[in-house]
Parts: C-alpha cells; sequence; structure tokens
C-alpha cells in the first residue's frame, strides 16, 4: 500500500503579502471613489452658486421690467430740476419737450424708462457693484449701444432664446456674472421708435445685468477648501477602518485556519500528531530516505494492559496516563524524531537517519523511561510498561506499506513474548 502525502487547502489569507497588497488597492479605490463624490459634489455646489447669481440676475431683470413699465405706463416720471439734474437731450431730439415750470417757478424735467433705468443703475453700482442697462441695436441713446457679449445675446433673441447669461473675467480685474433678458415692441414704444423700423413682438433689445462675483469666489474657494478637507478626512478613515478591519478579520480568519488545521492534524488527549498527520510524516520521511540513500527507523508503540488501567482507575485516569506517557516519550525523544499517536494506547516514532541498532538503543531508552518511575494520577501511583516493535527501511522497500507491516509484526511478537520490551525485525 502506497501512502499519499496528504496537502491542506490553499488559502491565500496565509500569504499575507497579497492580503496587504489586496489592501493596498481596496485603500486606492476606496480613495477614488470618495475623491470622485466629494469631486462632483463640488461641482454640483459651484453650479448652485451660480444658479443662485443667475437667480439674483433674473430677480433684478424682473424688477428692472416692473419699474420701466411703471415708467412707461405713467408716460414718463418728472423730478425737480436741481443743480446737476440735466434735461434729456434725447427726447428733444424726438420733438419731446421734457421740462414742465411750475406755477411756483420750480422746473421739473422727464426721466422717461430708459433714462431712468440708466440713474438707478449708476446708484446701485456705487452701492454694491451690480450694474444694468438697457441695450438696442438701434438706441435713440448711443451709450446703450451694446458690447460683444450683447450683442450675441441681441442675436440669439432674435432666434428665439429667452435668456443669455455667463461667467466673465476681463483681463486684470474680478470675475463678473453677465445676464441678459429680451426686451420686445409694445404698441406703445413706437411713439419713440416709430422710424426705427420696429413691429410690434420685434426683439427691441435687452436689459443687460452685470453683478460682480468677488463674494461667490470666496465661498466657491471656502467651499473647495471645506470639500477638500472632508474628502481627505473621510477617505482617510475609511481606509484607516477598511485596513484595520479587514487585517483584523485577516488575522482571525488565519488563526481560525491553522486552528482547524491543528486540530486535523492534532491529537486532542496528548496533544502529538493525530493519525493521519503521522502517516503523512512517515511518507514525507520514506520518500526524503530513499532518495537520499539515508536510513530510517519506524517504532510501533503500544502501552502494556491499558484495558487494565482503565477499568481499575476508569477513563479518565486512563487519559491522564497516555497524556504523561506522550511527555515522558517526547522529553527523551531529538527534536527531530516524529512522535504521534495511532491509536487508542498506540504510538508511533519515525527516526530519520537512523538504523536497526540505533533504533534498538532508542526503544530501550523509551522503555525505560515509561518503566523507570511510576505515573502519579491523584493519590494513586501507576506503573505502566510499553512494548515496542522496530523495523528499519531496506533497500529494497519503495513504499511504506511494507514498514509499517514490518514495525507491527515486531510489536507483537513483543507484546507476545511478554511485553515490556524491544523487538526489532
Amino acid at each position: 500500500m502506497t501512502l499519499i502525502p496528504l496537502r491542506f487547502w490553499p488559502t491565500p489569507l496565509a500569504n499575507f503579502r497579497h492580503l496587504r497588497l489586496f489592501l493596498i488597492l481596496l485603500c486606492v479605490f476606496i480613495t477614488g471613489l470618495v475623491v470622485a463624490i466629494f469631486a462632483f459634489l463640488y461641482a454640483r455646489t459651484s453650479d448652485l452658486l451660480i444658479q443662485r447669481v443667475r437667480e439674483q440676475a433674473v430677480a433684478y431683470a424682473d424688477l428692472i421690467n416692473h419699474t420701466k413699465n411703471w415708467n412707461f405706463n405713467y408716460g414718463g416720471v418728472y423730478v425737480e430740476k436741481r443743480p446737476g439734474v440735466e434735461s434729456n437731450a434725447h427726447l428733444l431730439r424726438l420733438g419731446i419737450t421734457p421740462d414742465l415750470q411750475a406755477e411756483n417757478g420750480r422746473t421739473f424735467t422727464m426721466r422717461n424708462h430708459a433714462m431712468m433705468v440708466s440713474e438707478i443703475s449708476r446708484m446701485s453700482e456705487r452701492e454694491n457693484g451690480i450694474r444694468f442697462r438697457i441695450v438696442s441695436r438701434k438706441p435713440i441713446d448711443p451709450r446703450n449701444h451694446p458690447d460683444t457679449f450683447e450683442e450675441q445675446g441681441l442675436q440669439a433673441f432674435a432666434g428665439g432664446s429667452r435668456e443669455l447669461s455667463h461667467v466673465e473675467r476681463p483681463g486684470g480685474k474680478p470675475a463678473q456674472f453677465r445676464y441678459l433678458a429680451p426686451l420686445f415692441v409694445e404698441g406703445a414704444c413706437l411713439e419713440c421708435h416709430q422710424d426705427q423700423g420696429y413691429a410690434v413682438g420685434d426683439v427691441i433689445g435687452a436689459i443687460s445685468i452685470t453683478i460682480p462675483m468677488p463674494q461667490l469666489i470666496r465661498e466657491t474657494e471656502q467651499t473647495r477648501l471645506v470639500l477638500l478637507l472632508a474628502a481627505v478626512l473621510v477617505s482617510g478613515v475609511i481606509v484607516l477602518a477598511t485596513y484595520f478591519l479587514t487585517w483584523q478579520l485577516a488575522i482571525r480568519l488565519d488563526r481560525t485556519q491553522r486552528n482547524l488545521e491543528r486540530q486535523a492534524t492534532t491529537d486532542e488527549l496528548t496533544g502529538l500528531r493525530n493519525r493521519r498527520e503521522t502517516m503523512r510524516r512517515l511518507a514525507e520521511e520514506f520518500q526524503r530516505a530513499d532518495r537520499l540513500g539515508e536510513p530510517l527507523s519506524l517504532l510501533m508503540i503500544d502501552v502494556d494492559h491499558f484495558k487494565l488501567i482503565n477499568d481499575r482507575y476508569g477513563h479518565p485516569v486512563g487519559d491522564q496516563v497516555l497524556a504523561s506517557v506522550a511527555v515522558r516519550m517526547q522529553e527523551a525523544l531529538r527534536s527531530y524524531d516524529i512522535l504521534g499517536r495511532v491509536g487508542g494506547e498506540e504510538f508511533m516514532v519515525i527516526s530519520p537517519e537512523v538504523d536497526r541498532d540505533e533504533g534498538i538503543s532508542l526503544a530501550e531508552r523509551l522503555r525505560t523511561v515509561i518503566s523507570g518511575a511510576p505515573f502519579q494520577a491523584g493519590n494513586e501511583e501507576i506503573l505502566v510498561t510499553i512494548s515496542i516493535g522496530i523495523a528499519s527501511r531496506s533497500e529494497r522497500e519503495t513504499e511504506t506499506g511494507s514498514l509499517l507491516q514490518r514495525a507491527d509484526a515486531a510489536l507483537y511478537r513483543a507484546k507476545d513474548e511478554g511485553r515490556d520490551r524491544v523487538v526489532a525485525l
């Protein structure tokens, strides 16, 4: 019979270098995922901040439009002509007298909707930097001629667009938000623009809003910093937690697997190798001895009259005796001798590089160690002897089966000849 060496299943957890590489890759993936999430949040936050400015511009445009309509519906608003208040020269060119003399001698001058918007814009720019104006391709006031962005917007409105906006960064100046909303010709508009070729419903111009963005940029930078710190903190916590927990889990799994392997290869009572593991080691040592041409001895050991010990003292005491026998034999063997329990009261010793004579000497030493002093079991002292059968590998043997058979036969002869002895075959 040829014994096939037993191999335990491989496990990646046994190779902690592979696990460490896996954890590094996992941490890199988690970090990338967290960074991607926070990058999305940053982009989304920036979009929301721009949207907030746009809503502010829309509110300004609506307010200006309502104010303009209010002015227009009243045919203009008169203000007292004080120092610094000039008459609207553009109304004079249209044949409209802007000034009105009151009975008390005070003079009032008309402010139409365009001029009113212009003056309110100057006040707004002084207070908070926000500028707005009415622009047109055919302006009555040349100052209302569109710039490049406003010209693009007027062209887009002619094509059906309803608004236009973008963030502008003039060279050397703070960024600003530009917004444009169209103005359409109404019937009353033709009173002043009748010679310009407009028809009701045409795009006559646009309300242009310019909002400076230093505060928004500061908020964006603060948001970027907060998100960056949050990304570093969150990814750091997740990575450390993942690394630590996974590593701890791996250690526990490895420890559990080692325990399972130990349980699968170890005799629970004595702590020695069990039969399966002992046979595996025998096959390994036999192949090595055969390959190198070295001697190998096999000792089969049986505790004499062990059933009587169990019957007289009980199985707990019998188990204690077996454990003590294992300890004594282990202490008497060399460090590279292999001792295992292969049956109830049967043991096996595999002695590499030991020939027949050396095997007999080793067996006698073991027999003397066991029988030389009684074993203490509670208040009882129990004398124990062992019988040993020895077989040494011959050059003709090519498998462990015949070596085992000869060792077993030698053990049976030792027992037949009266026990407490060594027999070699």
